[in-house]
């Protein structure tokens, strides 16, 4: 940490009800980074568990910043950077863990690197497991449907029924690609004011898939990097949510608005219909082919599984819609 007046990174985080973790978070921020001067911004979104105080008595050294509403991912974020003197910004999940000296790898790709206008590192469980959404493409109906149709189960190596996660790839190494996790983005400041940070439209979901896609419509690429890990504790604050399947719908609601604003009202029609028929058949294979062994990774069978797809079938013709 330093008390100069301009830093190399500014590291944001949004925080909503998660103050365990994000003491946690803070204090592998404090252990790990080092070789570059850095500030830690925090901007609560009217918590209820004593996060601001927890900060404000642990850390003082933090900037926080306290929101009277929950402003959601993209406008917490974009108010963490209005108050940022870094270089660079690191948009950091609550929920997040470093493993490696990560900031400081990043910070050292994008010096080395102009032509890269943001990176992300490797996301892992707490048992290791790589997350595939650390690196992602951008969503699309076709892709949609093969996950909801399990697909890329049945043809795990298929790069054409691969998901946004990429499945057919292991992720254990280093590559440019169109799309990192918000849990954790360093992009270049300058990019960022030049796209107004993320579109406030979107509340939570999608609006990382967003702010890189228009990176790449400015002429920068995305890289990750593998070498880098980060502990992902994923979906800390909407699990907190009375809707059990807030999250899942919320998902597609965010992706349905990036596929209407980048490519047309057509194209996110059709993602609707690739929802609604995907979600008809992972129901059919979840309620008669999974009891019977005829998938080769089925997955575990309750009421809360199948009313998720059923949820995302409702979702899909307008019968409901994630609040938040």
């Amino acid at each position: 940490m330093t008390e100069s007046n301009t830093n190399d990174v500014s590291i944001c985080i949004v925080n909503w009800n998660t103050k365990d973790l994000l003491k946690k978070c803070i204090r592998s921020l404090r252990a790990r980074t080092e070789g570059l001067r850095y500030e830690i911004i925090i901007v609560d979104n009217n918590s209820h568990d004593g996060s601001v105080q927890m900060v404000k008595l642990d850390h003082p050294e933090c900037l926080i910043v306290e929101s009277k509403d929950n402003l959601g991912f993209a406008r917490g974020n974009n108010l963490a950077e209005k108050r940022a003197s870094g270089k660079y910004i690191l948009y950091l999940n609550p929920d997040t863990e470093l493993i490696t000296n990560a900031i400081r790898g990043m910070f050292l790709f994008l010096e080395r690197n102009t032509d890269y206008g943001a990176v992300g590192c490797k996301l892992v469980t707490s048992d290791g497991q790589i997350q595939y959404t650390c690196a992602r493409t951008f969503p699309t109906p076709f892709n949609q449907f093969c996950y909801l149709a399990m697909l890329n189960k049945l043809f795990p190596r298929s790069r054409l029924f691969g998901t946004v996660e990429m499945n057919y790839w292991d992720h254990a190494d280093s590559r440019e690609i169109d799309c990192l996790s918000g849990a954790c983005i360093m992009a270049r400041r300058d990019i960022v004011k030049i796209l107004h940070g993320f579109d406030e439209h979107y509340f939570m979901y999608a609006e990382d898939v967003d702010l890189c896609y228009r990176i790449k419509q400015k002429g920068w690429k995305i890289y990750y990097l593998a070498d880098e890990s980060i502990f992902h504790h994923e979906g800390a604050s909407s699990k907190k949510r009375a809707d059990r399947h807030f999250g899942a719908m919320m998902q597609r609601t965010s992706n349905y608005y990036f596929l209407t604003k980048h490519f047309g009202q057509r194209k996110a029609l059709e993602y609707k219909v690739a929802v609604g028929v995907g979600s008809i058949i992972r129901l059919f294979a979840l309620m008669f082919l999974v009891p019977v062994g005829m998938l080769s990774k089925p997955e575990k069978v309750g009421s809360a599984v199948i009313g998720k797809y059923f949820n995302l079938f409702l979702w899909s013709i307008g019968l409901r819609n994630a609040h938040h």
